[in-house]
This record gives structure tokens, C-alpha cells and sequence, in this order.
């Protein structure tokens, strides 16, 4: 559904997400333990399962009805277009990204803006469905989300100054990203957009911290993964559903983002259409 206004409801039922004490960074365990928390919203999703759940057992059918709108903030502009981010909450501070890769801080308790970043898009990025972003995660004391010209940008959580910031991919070959990275073990896990111009599909993983690419994952047979810099075997086999080149640009991208279940340490990832979109063209399973 798409937003230009973002409300918070609250009630006398409603947990306080208002700016407190100074409280300890974003750590590992804290991202775990997201959905059985009240006092946060860590991760897109409530926790990186994406059960959506968190146990408020004040607010229920017979209390619901006591939420009333609070405070109201507007995205602003030229630039409401499709809105499609869930904040994320940490230490009294929301952050929620906007159109055109943008990203809010603002105050959870008063809606006040505390500081703002634009990321600064080139001319030509491609993205096939409108100029979404959804979502952000939080690590340490930094924010990090994905923007429509294929780069990860972490800022303070204080200030919004660029900590680091790292290219995933060529915008000018249809690549984009859109989704909410998840953290998992101090490792930022990210997809890509672009299926639909003949992209790669994969799932990356850096060091949340600085940015480091630790290891690379493609979605289509043939490619060869990375850990550390160096080959870490092919993805299925080469031409076992994919004849001829097709696998080359497969698509197949991973651009809703994915889930982490930190009791086995798997990371689930679900995939796009496969290109070219007409699948006279692509004989086989295309698995």
C-alpha cells in the first residue's frame, strides 16, 4: 500500500518508544532477541525471522479501539511517491526510508524531524517499479539501507553522516536495490533488484561495521560464489536447466530482501522472475 504520510498510534496501552537515558548500541544479541522486546523495532520485520510479532499483550480486540493518532510526518514534496518502508526504532529515534533513497530520523516520541539524508542519484538508474525503499537496519550505532543506483550506505545514528558507503553493482546494467537489509552475526545480508533488465541475482554479505564484502551467493546455476575474496564454488550445475548462454543474465533476483534464523544459521532468500521475460526464449526448468 502505498503512503506519504506515516502516523504513529499510540494509547495508554502502548509501550514508550520515547528518548530516555543514553542506552548501548545495537549488538547481535539485541537483534535476536527483536521480537520478544517491546521498547524497539530492530529489524524489518520485527526480528530477522519476519514473523511480523512482537507479544504487547496490552494491545488486544478490546483495547485496540483506545489508539489514537499522536503525530503525523509527511514525506514531503515532489517527491511522495510510493511509500514503503517499516521503521525501525532504537534509543527514542525512529528511521524510516523514504522515495528516492532517502532516510528520516526523527523523534518517536514527537515525530520530529532530527536529521535527514538524501542519497544523490546519477541520471539513468533503472528501476522497473517505482522509486521505493523498504526499509532500514540497525548495528552498532549505525543505520543501513540500500539505494535505487545499487550502493549500501551506513550512517550515525546521531548525526546521519556516512560511516561507509559501498557499491553492489553497476546501475547502468539494470541493477537496483530496494529491499531492507537484515543483520545476521555482524554480517549485513542484502539482494538485488533488476530481474527484469537481465540481472544477476545473489545475496551479499558484508561486515555491518565497514562494509567488507565477506562472502557472495548467485541465485542461477553456473556462477561462481566468493568467501573472502576468492572462489567458493558454482552455483548448481552449468547447463543442467538453462541451455545454451541463458544462465549469463538469468534474473532471478533477490529483491524483497530475505530472512535469518540465528538457531540453524540459514539465511532464506526468495527469488524473481527469471529473464528474458518471454519464456519462449528459455527452454528448460531455469532453476
Amino acid at each position: 500500500m502505498k503512503r506519504t504520510l506515516m502516523s504513529l498510534l499510540v494509547g495508554s496501552a502502548m509501550f514508550s518508544l520515547a528518548a530516555g537515558p543514553a542506552m548501548a548500541t545495537v549488538t547481535d544479541k539485541d537483534i535476536e532477541n527483536d521480537a520478544k522486546t517491546t521498547g524497539d523495532v530492530l529489524s524489518w520485520g520485527i526480528g530477522t525471522q519476519g514473523q511480523r510479532y512482537v507479544p504487547l499483550a496490552k494491545i488486544n480486540p478490546s483495547t485496540i479501539k483506545n489508539l489514537v493518532p499522536v503525530w503525523s510526518f509527511s514525506f514531503g514534496g515532489e517527491k511522495q511517491r510510493g511509500q514503503e518502508s517499516q521503521p525501525v526504532v532504537h534509543n527514542g529515534k525512529m528511521f524510516v526510508t523514504g522515495s528516492y533513497s532517502r532516510l528520516f530520523a526523527l523523534d518517536s516520541k514527537t515525530g520530529k524531524k532530527l536529521w535527514q539524508y538524501e542519497h544523490r542519484l546519477p541520471d539513468g538508474i533503472m528501476p522497473c517499479c517505482d522509486v521505493v525503499n523498504r526499509g532500514a537496519a540497525l548495528y552498532d550505532n549505525l543505520v543501513i539501507f540500500a539505494t535505487l543506483d545499487a550502493q549500501l550506505v551506513a550512517l550515525d545514528q546521531d548525526t546521519g553522516k556516512v560511516v561507509w558507503k559501498e557499491k553492489i553493482d553497476e546501475y547502468s546494467a539494470g541493477y537496483s536495490a530496494t529491499a531492507a537489509p537484515i543483520i545476521a552475526k555482524g554480517l549485513v545480508l542484502t539482494g538485488v533488484s533488476g530481474g527484469e533488465f537481465g540481472v544477476l541475482g545473489r545475496v551479499e554479505a558484508r561486515d555491518a561495521k565497514t562494509g567488507k564484502m565477506v562472502w557472495t551467493r548467485p541465485t542461477v546455476e553456473g556462477h561462481m560464489g566468493t568467501k573472502d575474496g576468492k572462489d567458493n564454488g558454482i552455483s548448481g550445475t552449468v547447463n543442467a536447466t538453462w541451455p545454451g548462454d541463458l544462465w549469463k543474465t538469468g534474473g532471478a533476483a533477490t529483491w524483497l530482501g530475505g530472512t535469518y534464523d540465528p538457531q540453524t544459521g540459514l539465511a532464506y532468500f526468495g527469488t524473481g522472475n527469471p529473464a528474458p521475460w518471454n519464456s519462449a526464449l528459455r527452454p528448460g526448468d531455469n532453476l
